[in-house]
């Protein structure tokens, strides 16, 4: 058994999201694509709990089974429904195809005010979805962090251009090997 776990764990229509209750400030972030709610090594739990903790956040880990705008409507539906409120502001980290979902959709959702973006496989309808979505986040802050070992890696030009990238060299996609550094850039971007 864990002896940390979140407050609740919510599964609707084949979504499954962590939850940790907090204050109106809501920390969401969204998984890879076949991704736990918990994360390698814990790590999106451990995160959930330094968010609630020591910024009062709350958290809602949501595993990304779906890249539609209908699921992500429907995180966020989640979210105004556990908070009793459409009054609330969201930080967003995405990781891997997460970090995609945030892009094509949190630009047009305006109670985003910063979102995070960890190793957004770049190259899936870059001209199509993600220039597009990435140049309408100029209205918000976006960080977009790749590992320096990551596939997308060498598109990071690209991105450059539009947002605030930051760079982990020695990181591969799941920074397997620098997990310390995972938590500390995430920790930087979001909240500092």
């Amino acid at each position: 058994m864990r002896s940390k776990e979140f407050d609740k764990i919510i599964e609707h229509e084949g979504a499954c999201i962590g939850y940790m209750r907090g204050t109106s400030r809501v920390l969401l972030i969204k998984t890879g694509q076949g991704g736990s709610i918990y994360g390698y090594g814990d790590r999106y739990l451990d995160l959930a709990l330094t968010a609630r903790e020591s910024y009062g956040f709350s958290v809602f880990v949501s595993a990304t089974e779906e890249d539609t705008r209908q699921s992500f409507e429907r995180d966020i539906s989640i979210i105004e429904e556990e908070l009793g409120t459409p009054d609330f502001e969201i930080f967003y980290l995405g990781v891997s195809k997460g970090g995609l979902i945030g892009i094509w959709y949190g630009c047009d959702e305006s109670r985003i005010v910063s979102l995070v973006s960890v190793n957004a496989p770049l190259m899936i309808n870059y001209y199509k979805s993600t220039l597009p979505a990435i140049k309408k986040m100029e209205r918000k802050k976006l960080t977009m962090i790749y590992g320096s070992l990551d596939p997308s890696y060498n598109y990071v030009p690209f991105a450059s251009k539009y947002a605030d990238v930051r760079i982990v060299e020695g990181a591969d996609h799941n920074f397997t090997g620098v997990p310390d550094a995972f938590f500390e850039i995430v920790r930087e971007s979001l909240f500092d």
